[in-house]
């Protein structure tokens, strides 16, 4: 093993919800366990609506590349008694089930604690463990509607929407990476482990950054804006539609309005309203204010002019001139994107391209392995040369269906 992480041995529980948690400490160096019921996760297959049965789920690869698998029945007296053996020689189990399941399998922080003081137990849930909706079961939707960021999306005359695709989860598995490393350095200056409470809600509120505290300090409250029209205090739109898909355009810095003046009459684009701001006007920092109709005439403008150009030929354009516009990336784009081409961010895992590694650490560099175990695909390693199983406790547990 290599990487920051070397030597820290890490039993992973998980669901969906939390797969990136053990993901992030294996690309780190952690050896990363993977305990699966007998015949695999069945999350390794796409339940999505309309997906044909028995498609592999791609979700799969780029959540769990880097673990070992082991299966084991974790409901079975036999099951947990196995794993007990693991989880005395580890140092971390993360989980994302709901709330009392592992407690109710004999598996809750005290049980792994008695075989294990240093152990450290983390545990990921849609509002943590304590508290009146600690019970409650709940989607990354539900998760993103309680924290708050669902009130903050879309189109400020509509009603709220929702992110195309569940974030809010993995917000609070990057979250437990963090708590797990605090969590692990305590136990190894003081030999105590101890149970690490995570909230999806709670991590999800710290999505929201200055929505938070504005009601405290200036009375402000964020309401829903989106970039495609003028919001107070932001009089200048910033989505634009352009030949391939839209791009983003932040007129008020850098070279601000003069800039964009200048750059609509080179291309021809420039209206005779516009031209006669002289550069005195433009440079005003209350333009916006003074002249309120000037930022309609400015975007409009640039809605005319980006329609005839291409998000890379714009953004090759604006960085000339250094404007702030930036391409609206579809996924098409990110994995033809040459910048992650360049730093090798995708990775093959079988004939799906997953992301790679996230960060370089020259010292300890990240695993960032595309190799995706089969289910049960360490049993033998761990059941007979860590947990000590003989050849004939190992054929039993299995022929009994515990492994």
């Amino acid at each position: 093993m290599s990487g920051a992480l070397a030597g820290l041995r890490v039993l992973d529980l998980t669901t969906e919800r939390a797969w990136l948690s053990g993901r992030v400490l294996a690309d780190l160096g952690a050896q990363v366990t993977l305990v699966e019921p007998p015949g695999g996760d069945p999350a390794r297959l796409d339940r999505r609506a309309g997906s044909p049965p028995g498609r592999p789920n791609p979700a799969w690869p780029a959540y769990n590349r880097g673990k070992r698998s082991v299966t084991l029945d974790l409901a079975r007296p036999a099951g947990r008694e196995l794993f007990l053996r693991l989880a005395r020689a580890a140092d971390v189990v993360i989980e994302s089930y709901e709330r009392e399941t592992l407690r109710a399998r004999g598996l809750g922080h005290a049980a792994l604690s008695a075989v294990n003081p240093r152990l450290v137990l983390v545990s990921v849930t849609p509002f943590g463990r304590t508290g009146p909706y600690a019970g409650h079961a709940a989607a990354d939707l539900v998760v993103a509607a309680t924290g708050g960021a669902v009130w903050t999306n879309g189109d400020p005359d509509r009603p709220p929407v929702r992110i195309s695709s569940g974030q809010y989860f993995l917000h609070a598995a990057a979250e437990a990476v963090v708590h797990t490393l605090a969590a692990v350095r305590h136990a190894r200056r003081t030999g105590q482990g101890q149970h690490v409470d995570v909230s999806a809600q709670l991590a999800t509120i710290r999505t929201l950054m200055n929505a938070v505290p504005g009601p405290y300090t200036d009375g402000s409250v964020v309401d829903r804006a989106s970039f495609g029209a003028p919001v107070p205090g932001q009089p200048y739109r910033h989505l634009f539609g352009c030949r391939d898909g839209h791009i983003l355009a932040t007129v008020p810095f850098g070279p601000g309005p003069a800039g964009y003046v200048g750059w609509l009459r080179d291309e021809g684009f420039l209206p005779p309203a516009l031209a006669a701001y002289d550069a005195g006007r433009l440079g005003s920092p209350t333009l916006a204010a003074d002249d309120p109709s000037f930022p309609e005439l400015l975007t409009g403008a640039l809605a005319a002019y980006f329609l005839t150009e291409t998000k890379a030929e714009l953004t090759r354009k604006a960085l000339a001139r250094r404007l702030m516009v930036a391409p609206v990336n579809t996924v098409a784009d990110l994995m033809a994107d040459e910048q992650l081409a360049d730093r090798g961010y995708f990775l093959t895992s079988g004939d799906l391209r997953v992301p790679g590694v996230w960060a370089r650490l020259p010292a300890s560099p990240l695993a960032g392995g595309g190799h995706v175990a089969e289910p049960g695909a360490d049993n033998e390693t761990v059941w007979r040369d860590e947990a000590g199983l003989s050849a004939e406790e190992l054929s039993r547990h299995r022929g009994e269906g515990t492994i």
